[in-house]
């Protein structure tokens, strides 16, 4: 496990989207999980997504379950809202979630064997 944080600078080249973000700007923690299990992969592929659909990272609601995808939230779109879920409560509080705040993106995140999944209900952006 790591307590190193990522530092804050970056080269003042680096490219951004259409509203003003770097990559970096969507990226969230050093991740603590072991190197194997995938979730990285996973992660940094919602950073890439977010960075090119131009989504401003504080309008999104990152929901997980527990277990290791209780640890999703904090690896990626730093600036945006985490919430964990009870077992098996996570869908119900996404659709709440989503009701609730249609300007929100609204993603879930679960893990279950080293298999990951991201399911996004989002409302109007």
């Amino acid at each position: 496990m790591t307590y190193i944080a990522k530092p804050k600078l970056h080269h003042p080249a680096l490219r951004t989207n259409k509203i003003g973000y770097t990559r970096r700007d969507y990226e969230g923690a050093i991740s603590t999980l072991c190197a194997g299990c995938g979730h990285d992969s996973i992660s940094a592929a919602i950073v890439q997504a977010c960075f090119n659909l131009d989504i401003e990272p504080h309008k999104v609601a990152k929901l997980s379950g527990i277990g290791c995808s209780s640890k999703a939230p904090t690896y990626f779109l730093g600036g945006s809202h985490g919430f964990n879920t009870v077992h098996g409560r996570m869908p119900s509080v996404l659709t709440g979630a989503n009701l609730a705040n249609r300007a929100c993106r609204a993603t879930a995140i679960r893990l279950r064997l080293a298999l990951a999944s991201s399911h996004t209900a989002c409302g109007a952006a």
